[in-house]
């Protein structure tokens, strides 16, 4: 049996790491990060160094789990929830205003992260591509088709994202190739490697179905048997740092923040920049305004700048633990 086989992943230190992180990054832009599973958006805190028993105890309730051979990290914090209460005394959840809260402190970092001349050109040199595409159907498949709307520019998207991960993951240089699946990777100890598996099929599933997605990745040690064949060691489920997950908001989510708009106390207008245009010979124009595509494009490239760092973080983790 493997020498790896039996590593033992310490919640208790990655608590201990995970606090001096959460101290060294307050007052930076990626202080953001904090709100979406440790820290009260609705609570100013000031110098976090006088919160660390409460910092302790948000992250006391981390533990890892083998599930099919992948480990699993399963967080039983308890959520923050927000109501209100209601002219006839009923009480009425309104957690969209923690939402609100979130998106305000990630819009101050990103303004922050933007002034970044650096940043601002990095991104001008991958951004050239557009959002959505143009398609022209049958008049008679036009209900079937805003189905699925908005329509995604899936590939251009998914080269986007591996742009942004060369960018954001310059030491995982090398790669093998499974199929549809690729592992990015970097040595790790004598003839072990760690590596981000990448596999875009859910994201051009839902970029199909007209939902903004955010992709999904593995992180992964393993030794090579041959140029093109593995022994995978260790599989966590996810490419992220279990105590910032998400690291950013889910693309998802963001997109549905972005694309709902409240008209009235309980009313919603939904508008996600899809246009028609009827044709001549009985066709359809669908297009897309345009309006967010800067908006999407600047998150995601935000997202994978704070995954960065949150992620290499907890590889710092699981390196050290393998290397002694």
């Amino acid at each position: 049996m493997n020498k790896l086989s039996h590593i033992k992943l310490d919640e208790k230190k990655l608590v201990e790491k995970t606090i001096e992180y959460i101290l060294s990054i307050q007052n930076t832009y990626l202080e953001c990060i904090l709100f979406h599973r440790i820290l009260d958006p609705r609570i100013k805190y000031g110098d976090l160094n006088m919160h660390i028993d409460f910092l302790m105890e948000r992250l006391s309730h981390g533990n890892f789990f083998v599930n099919y051979g992948e480990i699993e990290f399963r967080n039983g914090a308890s959520r923050y929830t927000h109501f209100k209460f209601e002219a006839g005394g009923s009480k009425v959840d309104d957690s969209g205003l923690l939402i609100n809260l979130k998106m305000k402190s990630e819009e101050f970092s990103k303004e922050i992260f933007w002034a970044n001349d650096k940043v601002e050109i990095e991104y001008q040199q991958l951004n050239d591509f557009n959002c959505f595409i143009e398609l022209i159907v049958p008049e008679k498949e036009r209900s079937r088709k805003m189905l699925v709307a908005p329509f995604f520019n899936s590939e251009h998207w998914i080269e986007y994202y591996n742009k942004l991960l060369d960018l954001n993951f310059p030491s995982f240089i090398e790669k093998v190739n499974f199929g549809k699946t690729v592992i990015k990777y970097r040595p790790l100890k004598d003839d072990f490697y760690i590596g981000i598996e990448t596999d875009y099929q859910s994201s051009r599933k839902a970029f199909k179905n007209g939902f903004w997605q955010t992709p999904e990745y593995k992180l992964v040690i393993f030794k090579k048997i041959t140029s093109k064949k593995i022994e995978r060691i260790l599989q966590f489920e996810k490419f992220v740092h279990p105590y910032f997950d998400p690291p950013s908001f889910d693309f998802s989510v963001f997109f549905a923040v972005k694309t709902t708009k409240q008209i009235g106390e309980n009313e919603f207008l939904l508008d996600d920049g899809t246009k028609t245009e009827f044709l001549d010979d009985g066709l359809v124009r669908f297009y897309n305004s345009n309006e967010l595509e800067d908006q999407l494009k600047r998150h995601a490239f935000f997202y994978y700048n704070i995954l960065s760092h949150t992620t290499l973080e907890f590889i710092r983790f699981v390196e050290e633990i393998v290397r002694t």
